[in-house]
Order: structure tokens, then C-alpha cells, then sequence
């Protein structure tokens, strides 16, 4: 963001995209006291120009984690809903300091935080607005079969974070023991290669002697479901064997 003694971009790219603004951005950024620290944004409307905005969002002088860039994400899809933009670019204004693997990273960390930003749970609202946004370009980071792989995993995380949101989220008449256990039948199923699903009833519960268990599950109208996913590699050796326990309330008490 350092400007010269003609308060002109250094920096190779602001200075090429101010320059078709007509010193628009370097002058907005000045009277707005943008220095791009992290967290920091700005958003100017264009006229007739071919795009119809331009922004410019914050990074910090240090940003180099997943998380940094995960979060540059989510901030461009904040100021997308704001626009209710169809389409979005995104460049960052200094990448020569990644490598290859970075750039990948990064490109990856950017999509994951844009859809992660962009999601709204409108599922029980009476008049539900959906995202216009429907297209990001990221510019620079590379392309190819590596990137491909690198988006879909991050396409992939993301949706399972919002599957996890939607269920916390849901309400407990309609997230009942049943209706959770049924989607952990149903996520087994569906990745039947690597996941197993093993839901016990009430009767199954007694015959093992689950008396803690039973006793929380006897405050609810509705019968409760005990779920054991199993996760086993598909090939390889099993090396460590980890276990991780949840309550899995449903708040379904009377």
C-alpha cells in the first residue's frame, strides 16, 4: 500500500489497475486511511467501467496461514452479499514470495472461506433470500490438475462444515435422536467404502448396562439412538486406533 512522493501505488498491480481508474483508487484510499491491515476493507463503485465494483480488503503485513487467506475469502463474500454480486474476481496484490505448493494453498484456503462466507442457513426463514454470488476467479494462483484437486478438496470440507452447521442449527423438533441417527446412516451409506454406522436402541442399550445414558435420554418424549460411525481406510495398515465421543444432543427434552 506504500504510495510515492505523487502519492502513486509502488506496488506493481494497484499502480496498473489505478491507473485505468484515473487515480481513483489511490486518492479513496488515502482519504480513507486504508493501509491494508488485516481485517480492513474498501469498496468502490465504478462508473461505466466493465466491472462495477473494485475493493480492496486487508491482509496484514504477515499473512501466510491457510487461515489468513480463509478469512480474505469471507470477507470478499461479505462485501459480495452487500453488492449482491453475480460474479467476483480476486488478485492478490503481492504473490511473488509463494511457491507453487503455496499458491495452491492459498487459491484453496481463498475458495474454502468465499463459500463458507457466502452460505446463509435460510432454511426456517419465511421468506429466504439465496446468494446471487455464482462465479469467483482467482487470478494468479495457478491452473491445471493440481489446483482442481486442491478446490475439490476444499469444495469438499466446506460442505461438511455447513452439514455440521445445518444440524447444529436445526431445531429440536425436527433434529430428533431418530432424524440424527438417520443421517449418520445415511453419510455411512453413502461413503460405504471407508464408514460404517452401528445405531443402537433403547433395548440395546439396556442389555449393555448404558444406565448414564439412558438416564438423559429418559427426559425426552422421543426414544433415543446411540451412534457408533466406524472409519476404516480402505487400504494400508491400521496403525493407531482413535476414538472420539460426543454428547450429540438434540435438546428434544419435554
Amino acid at each position: 500500500m506504500s504510495k510515492d512522493e505523487n502519492y502513486k501505488f509502488q506496488n506493481s498491480i494497484l499502480k496498473k489497475l489505478d491507473g485505468l481508474l484515473g487515480g481513483m483508487l489511490a486518492e479513496a484510499s488515502s482519504e480513507e486511511d486504508f493501509t491494508g491491515k488485516a481485517g480492513k476493507s474498501m469498496v468502490l463503485r465504478l462508473p461505466s467501467c466493465g466491472s462495477k465494483r473494485v475493493g480492496l480488503i486487508g491482509l496484514g503485513k504477515t499473512a501466510s496461514s491457510p487461515a489468513s487467506f480463509q478469512r480474505l475469502g469471507e470477507a470478499v463474500a461479505a462485501a459480495a452479499k452487500t453488492a449482491q454480486a453475480n460474479s467476483v474476481a480476486i488478485v492478490l496484490a503481492s504473490s511473488e514470495g509463494l511457491s507453487n505448493e503455496s499458491k495452491l494453498s492459498t487459491a484453496s484456503a481463498i475458495a474454502s472461506g468465499t463459500v463458507l462466507g457466502i452460505y446463509e442457513d435460510s432454511r426456517y426463514k419465511s421468506e429466504p433470500r439465496k446468494p446471487k454470488l455464482n462465479s469467483v476467479d482467482i487470478i494468479g494462483l495457478g491452473t491445471g490438475p493440481e489446483l482442481e484437486k486442491k478446490l475439490k478438496y476444499a469444495e469438499n470440507v466446506s460442505s461438511a462444515i455447513i452439514f455440521g452447521r445445518e444440524l447444529v442449527n436445526s431445531p429440536a423438533n425436527v433434529l430428533t435422536p431418530a432424524a440424527l441417527a438417520a443421517e449418520a446412516s445415511n453419510i455411512a451409506s453413502l461413503y460405504s467404502d471407508v464408514l460404517s454406522a452401528n445405531i443402537l436402541s433403547a433395548e440395546q442399550c439396556k442389555e449393555l448396562k448404558m444406565g448414564s445414558y439412558l438416564g438423559v435420554a429418559a427426559a425426552s418424549a422421543n426414544p433415543p439412538h446411540f451412534i457408533h460411525l466406524c472409519y476404516k481406510p480402505s487400504s494400508g495398515p491400521i496403525k493407531t486406533k482413535l476414538a472420539l465421543v460426543g454428547k450429540g444432543l438434540t435438546f428434544d427434552r419435554l
